[in-house]
């Protein structure tokens, strides 16, 4: 079943990129959004729940027009919303606004952090491949397994196909869906303490990352929903010409990974991971910013 997966996106893959460019001079973009057809394959299965995912199908479908057209922020904002209520509606039973207020937020940290990790080809695949990994080793649930392991299979294909420079784009459509996707497995594995930690270690470095550009940008009055290039990854990418910018995703992964081991789940790890990765992070900047850029060289 792995090797017919593999072999099916691969296909999959290839196919979108000749057509792709059969009308457009661009790189392949949204990719990622096809994701959701056998997402919703192990779904339907699971909950028989259609008309919900029916329902995220046109989201997602609409989410994919922004990397055709590039739809208006307000809108993706709404449908990042709407997604988090759609989950809200299907996973919780005991419905307050608190719950509510944390799916929601949330989701919105997750769609809009995968999305501002996707500017070099590799950097999100990882991150995603991390993540999709916690999932895998990390659960007794066939649900939650059976998924992350299609999900895996797809990023390794990914990966093969970007491991060329600007060959196939996930897009902002694949991001939304892979949020979907985790948010879902999140309330399914709620339970799972040593799962979320490992999640939260993961999440945290980018997390605040993408927090640091925005408060940096909203300071210099740029319009934050512009294109930019402040990421981590991106100035390690414009100093360092190689795939050194994979780094900081994973060395961060690590060391969160062994911070979280010696703490309980709860604010306290939350707390102190934030602090460390903002001081970390901090440094890490102050360094690359004395460093020449690779073409300036």
């Amino acid at each position: 079943m792995a090797l017919f997966f593999l072999t099916s996106f691969s296909l999959i893959n290839f196919v979108y990129i000749k057509l792709w460019k059969k009308f457009s001079t661009k790189v392949p973009t949204g990719v990622g959004f096809l994701i959701i057809i056998p997402f919703s394959f192990y779904y339907y299965n699971e909950y028989l729940y259609f008309i919900n995912i029916f329902l995220i199908f046109i989201f997602s479908f609409i989410y994919y027009l922004d990397d055709l057209i590039e739809i208006h922020f307000s809108w993706r904002i709404l449908l990042q919303i709407l997604a988090s209520l759609v989950i809200c509606f299907i996973h919780i039973i005991d419905f307050n606004l608190k719950l509510i207020f944390l799916t929601m937020s949330t989701f919105l940290i997750l769609v809009n952090t995968l999305n501002f990790q996707d500017g070099e080809d590799l950097n999100l695949t990882i991150l995603l491949i991390i993540i999709f990994g916690i999932f895998y080793f990390n659960t007794e649930n066939n649900f939650t397994q059976n998924t992350s392991e299609v999900i895996l299979l797809y990023l390794i294909s990914f990966f093969l196909f970007n491991m060329k420079k600007e060959n196939l784009f996930f897009g902002d459509s694949g991001c939304y869906v892979m949020s979907i996707i985790i948010l879902i497995l999140i309330n399914e594995e709620s339970h799972n303490t040593t799962l979320v930690k490992s999640l939260i270690a993961v999440i945290i470095y980018p997390s605040i990352d993408l927090f640091y550009v925005v408060v940096y940008r909203i300071l210099k009055k740029d319009n934050i929903f512009s294109r930019n290039y402040l990421h981590i990854y991106q100035i390690t990418a414009n100093k360092i010409n190689s795939k050194v910018y994979l780094l900081p995703c994973i060395l961060f992964s690590i060391l969160n990974f062994f911070i979280s081991s010696h703490f309980y789940l709860g604010m306290n790890l939350i707390i102190f991971l934030v602090t460390l990765n903002i001081i970390l992070l901090f440094m890490i900047r102050l360094f690359l910013n004395k460093l020449p850029n690779y073409y300036e060289k």
